[in-house]
């Protein structure tokens, strides 16, 4: 018989964390699983309740967005192993779930705990910090960071385009050494990014070469981020081909090492969470993860 854990934060996101996780326990034990609850009281118990279920369960389940994941795989890297994670999708803009077309409806996403199966997901990592969907540098941290918890609770994505466009206004650049593929480069960007899928904020076009299972880092470095290069960008962005825009650097790799060469700190977001400052080495685990997805 399959053990299941389910842990989650009762006050945490927009949903009743406490009767959604009393939901999908009702409906995989009345399916013969065994399930326990974890309620955690902050993102340090979360990450050792996944840690430790790694040796006494077959498969995890979490509830929220890419914070809440990322949390658990924190917790699978540092056992140094995985069990199957179930997702149920609670954030604002559940990049990684939608990557890996997870139901976002509360209740799919629990029947999908029952009938989808496990696949097997690539996992960026800097040491034991995950990075499930993506690691942003520069201006589109910039913005990110301007965008407080509250108003991404009220308007959603919207709120990320309000602040983007005050950011066009400003013209910083950071100076960066980047390492790769054997190569190494020194270049000023205004933009670097970095993902594990094809989704980057939601949207699921971003990048159309990329999957989940790849096994590959994708890096884009836009040099030059001004409000006339706005359209141009978000015309290659939504249609999948900001990697061929003028001015964007992008390859792919499975380790990229990034140093500050700038005189200010610079300091990484990962999967939309503030994290480390640079120098960062990311590499990609490949398979690490095996996540429920639905049967096709």
């Amino acid at each position: 018989m399959k053990k299941y854990v389910i842990i989650y934060n009762k006050n945490a996101g927009k949903t009743d964390n406490q009767q959604i996780a009393t939901d999908a326990k009702t409906l995989l034990e009345s399916n013969g699983k065994t399930v326990d609850l974890r309620q955690t009281k902050s993102r340090d118990d979360a990450v050792h309740q996944a840690e430790i279920a790694t040796e006494n369960y077959d498969c995890l389940i979490t509830i929220g967005g890419d914070g809440s994941i990322n949390t658990a795989c924190e917790g699978f890297l540092k056992a140094g192993k995985a069990i199957s994670l179930g997702i149920i999708p609670g954030g604002t803009i559940n990049n990684f779930a939608r990557a890996l077309d997870i139901p976002l409806k509360v209740d799919d996403a629990i029947n999908n705990l029952l009938n989808g199966e496990p696949t097997e997901v690539d996992l960026g990592a800097i040491g034991d910090t995950p990075m499930i969907s993506s690691l942003t540098l520069g201006r589109l941290a910039d913005i990110a960071r301007n965008v407080k918890d509250d108003e991404k609770k009220k308007f959603g994505k919207a709120i990320y385009l309000v602040k983007g466009f005050k950011e066009l206004f400003t013209n910083r650049s950071y100076k960066l050494k980047i390492t790769a593929n054997g190569h190494t480069e020194t270049l000023r960007s205004q933009i670097l990014l970095i993902t594990t899928t094809n989704s980057v904020g939601g949207f699921i076009a971003f990048n159309p070469d990329a999957s989940y299972d790849d096994d590959y880092l994708h890096v884009f470095i836009l040099k030059s981020f001004t409000p006339m290069k706005l359209l141009t960008y978000l015309r290659y962005f939504i249609t999948g081909n900001l990697k061929n825009a003028k001015g964007v650097k992008y390859f792919k790799c499975q380790t990229v090492k990034i140093e500050n060469q700038s005189k200010r700190d610079i300091q990484a977001r990962i999967d939309g969470d503030p994290a480390m400052s640079l120098p960062i080495t990311v590499k990609t685990k490949a398979d690490f993860l095996r996540v429920i997805v639905p049967r096709v």
